[in-house]
């Protein structure tokens, strides 16, 4: 794959990068996502693909696993600080195109979707900062939530009831 041994050679890999691009792969061999690394930086979740793009341009790698395999390589042998990160798994050299991120956690939480905010009148109480469904969970619990879930079936069900019965009404009429 890229046998890189010589030290001058790393540091010249190295030093081709730019600080912005350090800063993404630094983060890169941490594990970290598109989406958490974008936030630690506070920029464009694109903007953090992009520089993962450009040094796979320069370097010539595949994806950005054997782009961070790289650059941990590159790393130890400059001999500059690890970074506080676990080696990137040696994982199988066919690995294809299409290694995505993730999420570490496999929950999803609506804020994750868009920024959401409470507008404090609403309901007349201060705003936690959930929205959505969390905000119902806070409140409510696991059971408020069955019990909406049980009270929407319901309704529905009426909803239905009242269709079928508007339409055997106007087939008598027709």
């Amino acid at each position: 794959m890229y046998d890189v041994t010589d030290i001058a050679q790393a540091r010249a890999m190295l030093d081709s990068l730019t600080g912005k691009q350090v800063e993404v792969l630094d983060r890169l061999v941490l594990h970290r996502t598109t989406k958490e690394i974008a936030r630690e930086l506070t920029i464009a979740p694109n903007t953090v693909d992009q520089r993962i793009t450009a040094v796979r341009d320069k370097w010539g790698t595949i994806n950005r696993k054997d782009t961070a395999r790289l650059y941990g390589r590159l790393v130890e042998l400059c001999g500059k600080p690890p970074y506080e990160f676990s080696r990137v798994d040696d994982g199988d050299e066919q690995a294809d195109e299409t290694d995505q991120d993730l999420p570490v956690d496999p929950v999803f939480v609506l804020s994750d979707a868009r920024p959401l905010t409470r507008h404090p009148d609403w309901t007349g109480m201060q705003p936690s900062g959930l929205a959505g469904l969390e905000a119902f969970d806070a409140r409510f619990g696991r059971a408020g939530r069955l019990a909406a879930v049980i009270v929407l079936a319901l309704m529905m069900a009426l909803t239905l009831a009242a269709a079928l019965s508007i339409a055997a009404t106007l087939g008598r009429l027709i």
